[in-house]
């Protein structure tokens, strides 16, 4: 069993350099380049592959470092496959200001210092522990909305109150918010 996180990464017996020692900002810029709806999803795993590996120029077997880095960011599990029809329930970019006040009260120290270093998995663990909070507020009405499930009174008025920082963006690419906002 291996205790240490990953800061390397093996494929083929070559270790390559997770950047940063796989500070939790490296990640969370892998996802964001992943979830990028104006780049095709070639170049949104080039980006993320960049990103991600310290020299991704040195990658021999691109399917298996793209695998190795999903395995990572998914804090050591197999890319799993999610149904469609799930959800979802938060957006690191859109909730990163709510997420982090909880995780620094789990961790005990502001992860969003200057020069902090936080490994992902550490970050993780923090999130996954994450309690009462704004944060869990926010992803318990996103839930009970997205399976039409009434709010309680004080969730209504919260989410009247709060509905910019509720409701998620729609992920739409570039062209498809150029036809909304065109007067077809």
């Amino acid at each position: 069993m291996k205790w240490d996180f990953p800061v390397v990464v093996e494929i083929d017996g070559k270790e390559y350099k997770i950047r940063n020692n796989c500070d939790y900002k490296v990640v969370l810029d892998c996802i964001a380049a992943l979830n990028d709806n104006d780049l095709e999803m070639k170049y949104r795993i080039e980006c993320a592959l960049f990103i991600f590996y310290e020299d991704s120029s040195e990658l021999i077997d691109l399917e298996k470092a793209v695998r190795e880095m999903f395995r990572i960011i998914n804090y050591g599990e197999e890319e799993q496959e999610t149904p469609d029809n799930k959800p979802q329930l938060m957006n690191w970019e859109k909730d990163f200001r709510h997420i982090a006040p909880p995780v620094n009260h789990v961790l005990g120290y502001d992860v969003r210092i200057p020069d902090k270093y936080t490994h992902w998995w550490t970050f993780l663990g923090g999130y996954m522990e994450i309690g009462e909070s704004t944060f869990s507020t926010i992803v318990s009405i996103r839930n009970k909305k997205a399976k039409n499930k009434k709010l309680d009174a004080w969730e209504e008025e919260f989410y009247r109150e709060n509905r910019k920082m509720i409701d998620l963006p729609l992920n739409l690419t570039a062209e498809e918010q150029e036809l909304l906002n065109s007067d077809w």
